[in-house]
């Protein structure tokens, strides 16, 4: 996938997540919660899914969106550890075709604003951001 490619489908208005997401904690990502697998339904053709992380112990938050056959290809960090020259809230997308294979380090933006945000409302942003519709409940 190039830059191109993913902002065709970063800008397509019917992106959807039709169910409820609720964090839960499992015995290999505590003390983090994390709902994996999470399905957008979108007219791309493209299979998308996005995973959600929050540590609750170091208020870590991670939003990712990974493309089938393709990898992550688009990411927010919040709280968590710093990305040289961002600082430790911050937004990776993908910038070239071998991005995903990197774990997107190109092009990091650093976003200090979000700081201090929930997991909550740093879904909704996020949603907001990319053009996706949540038909579910969101809980945490």
């Amino acid at each position: 996938m190039n830059r191109d490619e993913f902002e065709a489908i970063r800008d397509i208005p019917d992106k959807v997540i039709e169910t409820n997401i609720k964090l839960s904690q499992r015995a290999n990502t505590a003390p983090a919660r994390v709902a994996d697998g999470i399905v957008i339904q979108n007219s791309s053709g493209v299979a998308l899914r996005l995973n959600i992380s929050f540590n609750p112990e170091s208020g870590a938050k991670t939003l990712n969106v990974c493309a089938a056959g393709v990898g992550p290809i688009c990411r927010l960090d919040v709280d968590g550890p710093a990305h040289r020259p961002a600082g430790r809230s911050h937004k990776h997308s993908l910038q070239t075709p071998r991005c995903p294979g990197k774990n997107l380090p190109t092009g990091v933006q650093d976003r200090p604003e979000l700081s201090g945000q929930t997991i909550s409302e740093l879904f909704l942003l996020f949603c907001k951001l990319a053009k996706i519709e949540h038909r579910g409940t969101f809980e945490q």
